[in-house]
Formats: C-alpha cells, sequence, structure tokens
C-alpha cells in the first residue's frame, strides 16, 4: 500500500479500459453472465507499484523493507496476493527496476486505503521506500481465465500488450480468450488479463489490455516454449495475432511472494 511518489507516468503495466465498455447489469443473472463471459467468475483489483532505484541503492534495500510492509498490511486489514517482481527477460524500453503488486478483491482493497491513509505506520513505511526508489501506481481490473492454486512463493510471470483488432467485437475476442483455459495449459499456474481503472492517461499505454501469464518456475515456462516451437502450439499464437489481436511482445518476471490469502 504505497502512495504515488513520481509525477512522471510510466508506461509499463497499462492497459485501456475498453474491457469494460457496455451498458450496466439489468440484474444478477445478466452480471453474472458477463462476469463468466470475461473471466472465470474472479474479477478483482490490481494494485501495482512501479519502481525505480534512487541513486546509490539496490534490490537488496527493496527487500529488506518487505517485513515492514507486511507487518503494515497486517495492520490495515488488507491480506493480498503480493509480491516483489524483478526483471528476467525484458525490453530495454524498460526502465522498471521492481514492482510490489498487489491483487485483492475490491472491498477489501478499499477498506485498507481508508486506514492506510490515516495511519502512522503507512507514513513510516512510505518515508523508508521514498529513501529507496521513485514509484509511480497504477489500479487495474483485474479477470482471472484460469488459476491452479499453489503455495510455492517463487514464480516467474509473463507479461503481453495487446491491442484487439477493429474487426473484432468485444464478444468474440472475450470468447477467444475463454476457449484458451479450455483444457488449460498444463504448464502454467495462472492466466488473467488486466485493463486499467486508475493512474493511466492518453499516451502511457503499449496496449489496451495486457496478458498474465505465470508459470511455477522456469523449467515451466521454457517447457511453454517449447511446446509453441514444436508441438503445434505456434499455430494458436499465428491465429490470435493474425485474427484477434496485435501485441507487443512478452516479457519476464520473477515474482516472488511474500504473501498468499488461505485458499
Amino acid at each position: 500500500m504505497i502512495r504515488h511518489l513520481g509525477t512522471k507516468i510510466t508506461s509499463f503495466l497499462i492497459f485501456a479500459s475498453f474491457l469494460l465498455a457496455g451498458s450496466p447489469a439489468q440484474s444478477d443473472d445478466h452480471q453474472n453472465s458477463d462476469i463468466n463471459n470475461m473471466s472465470n467468475g474472479t474479477i478483482e483489483a490490481a494494485q501495482l507499484t512501479l519502481c525505480t532505484l534512487n541513486a546509490g541503492k539496490t534490490l537488496k534495500d527493496v527487500e529488506k523493507i518487505i517485513p515492514s510492509i507486511l507487518g503494515l498490511h497486517k495492520e490495515i486489514n488488507l491480506n493480498s496476493f503480493f509480491g516483489l517482481m524483478t526483471p528476467l527477460f525484458v525490453s530495454r524500453q524498460s526502465t522498471i527496476d521492481f514492482i510490489f503488486a498487489d491483487f485483492a478483491a475490491f472491498d477489501e482493497l478499499s477498506g485498507a486505503w481508508d486506514q492506510f491513509l490515516v495511519s502512522q505506520s503507512g507514513a513510516k513505511v512510505q518515508a523508508s521506500l521514498d529513501k529507496i526508489a521513485t514509484c509511480n501506481r497504477s489500479l487495474h481490473r483485474y479477470y482471472h481465465q484460469f488459476t491452479r492454486y499453489s503455495d510455492d512463493d517463487r514464480r516467474v510471470l509473463s507479461i503481453n500488450w495487446c491491442v484487439k483488432k477493429d474487426e473484432v467485437s468485444m464478444e468474440n475476442l472475450m470468447a477467444k480468450h475463454r476457449s484458451f483455459a479450455e483444457p488449460p495449459n498444463k504448464h502454467i499456474l495462472h492466466w488473467g488479463i488486466a485493463a486499467p481503472a486508475w493512474g493511466v492517461r492518453t499516451g502511457d499505454i503499449q496496449g489496451d489490455f495486457a496478458h498474465f501469464v505465470g508459470y511455477p518456475d522456469m523449467k515451466a515456462a521454457l517447457a511453454d516454449q517449447s511446446d509453441i516451437a514444436m508441438k503445434g502450439g505456434w499455430k494458436e499464437r499465428r491465429d490470435y495475432f493474425s485474427s484477434y489481436a496485435n501485441c507487443s511482445g512478452e516479457n519476464l518476471w520473477k515474482f516472488d511472494i511474500a504473501n498468499i490469502p488461505a485458499s
């Protein structure tokens, strides 16, 4: 729960809000149908704090404040899926050194924010981060497509920004996404799609939405690449890129998990 520190908006993990375009739900059945069309039934908030290290600071300094952040989360009743992301295979266009990522229910995050804003502990944690890094924050609506529970605290996460093709309807795009989860890819732990809520403006984005694909380790991530190369996975990707969306390319991040809510 780290407040906005800088004035420069960073164009990483930024996605357009069109995924929620449309009329309000007219009934619970209509709403549930819309949710199931967009996700596996779970939609939550993704809060991403994107940071660049200050001069003379290292990731060791970042790791040292994680216990304080976890203590603050406990104080403000935020039991989020929380962790530290650092680059593995990332475009040289990125200037991000690390990301703090929180995934939580909207109502839980809202209550935590109200407490954070009046918390003395929060101010102290914020001051500690200020000394280490310059950060920007963005909030996203996050649509789970597939999740396989794991209590492993070290993972890798692929992120790919995409733009819907003009001739493709949102309904057809969402149906295509849901088809990817049936059956699920045996190598992945999680796949979700993010769309922005706060913290971005026109010109910041590198795509209209982003695919988040989580793997348990590099072995699984590279096994997936092997299947794409040698077991026909490239055909499905070719179909998606040629008929549904233009994507900018995957970046791969190490994701060290500091807190996993009970399943």
